[in-house]
């Protein structure tokens, strides 16, 4: 598991947050799990930071985004309100607005593919060969950087014909316009200054209750599936609590949102203690810096394999079937979710199934 944090965490430095600032984050939800004995971790995760970074893209708003959607979802969990909320909110609309996540990831590994066709080309290829053969995300990812990273250093001159002459196009062109994000190191660990006109910003709020939105259905289904493997009871509540703190702590020093996800953890004997072990492991690692050296050798674009791979045979067939129970309000909020974001996406099938309720009612004469 820790494998795959620090990949994913790659893909974090490379929207410029600070993984030593994240580290915080990691230690205040090992302590968080410890109170509430929970089996679902807070980690780096692709797609809370895909969406983090879907509406603005430059510091310290990203971190706005981050900070935003942490308030409402603190609240939640401490006054026990999230599990209530679910209750009300209609589970195809949430499995709708997580499958449209899934084509948002999916998109910019297909970007990632048209900046540097070789590298990303590849990685998404090992990337679907390595599920394929294991259906273990954590190999997934690690083989398909490794695969594009190794590309990466291949000499042009090694590839045979067009191959070898595309990768020098793509090479030049890669030197000629890398981001500033890229190219600059990963950001210190400091206090984030709050600029109140740009924190409640129109593109901040819709990228905050985006991430939020994404938060609350990512919750209730990865700390279910854990429970369920673990025998433990769920911790809805305590979960929502643990990643809107430490995401609040972590983007407040610069750091990236930390989210829940399915964990192998959940299937040792003692699940509990593996959940926050991983948390502590993390916390050492991020602060270590080994993940920023790592990133050095690592281009942006090896990560496409598993982007692709997390968007299309993953979170798709899970999330389909939910959001085809009432195909109207999750058809909407999957689209909806899928051209603009999450928020969007989660109001838009809300209300089409407050229409169809209306209507089903209507139509029984209640």
């Amino acid at each position: 598991m820790c494998a795959d944090g620090v990949a994913e965490g790659l893909y974090a430095a490379r929207h410029r947050f600070s993984a030593r600032a994240t580290a915080a984050g990691y230690a205040l939800a090992a302590g968080i799990a410890t109170l509430y004995s929970s089996v679902t971790p807070a980690t780096f995760t692709v797609e809370s930071i895909t969406v983090a970074t879907h509406t603005v893209k430059e510091r310290p708003l990203i971190l706005y985004v981050v900070i935003l959607s942490a308030i409402p979802s603190i609240i939640l969990g401490v006054l026990g309100l999230y599990s209530e909320l679910i209750d009300l909110l209609n589970p195809s609309v949430i499995a709708g607005v997580i499958a449209g996540v899934g084509l948002i990831l999916t998109k910019v590994g297909v970007q990632y593919i048209g900046e540097r066709p070789l590298v990303a080309g590849t990685s998404t290829l090992t990337g679907f060969i390595a599920y394929l053969v294991t259906t273990d995300l954590v190999v997934v990812i690690v083989s398909a950087m490794a695969v594009g990273t190794a590309i990466s250093f291949v000499p042009s001159r090694l590839l045979p014909g067009p191959v070898g002459r595309g990768q020098g196009k793509e090479k030049e062109q890669e030197n000629d316009n890398k981001s500033d994000g890229e190219q600059a190191e990963e950001p210190g660990m400091r206090l984030t200054p709050l600029q109140w006109g740009k924190v409640l910003a129109m593109p901040v709020l819709v990228g905050a209750f985006s991430l939020l939105a994404l938060r609350l259905g990512a919750v209730v289904s990865y700390d279910t599936v854990n429970a369920d493997v673990s025998g433990e009871d769920t911790q809805l509540d305590g979960v929502q609590l643990m990643t809107g703190a430490a995401s609040l702590l972590s983007a407040m020093l610069g750091g990236a949102p930390v989210e829940s996800t399915p964990a192998p953890m959940a299937d040792t004997s003692m699940p509990v203690f593996s959940t926050v072990l991983f948390m502590a492991f993390m916390a050492v690692i991020a602060f270590t810096g080994l993940i920023t050296r790592v990133g050095r050798l690592v281009p942006l674009q090896a990560i496409a394999g598993f982007l692709v791979v997390l968007g299309i045979p993953v979170i798709m067939p899970e999330q389909l079937p939910g959001a085809a129970e009432e195909p109207l309000p999750g058809g909407t909020a999957l689209a909806v979710t899928a051209l603009t974001n999450p928020f969007y996406g989660i109001i838009a099938g809300e209300v089409v199934a407050l229409f169809v309720e209306l209507g089903l009612d209507a139509g029984t004469g209640d």
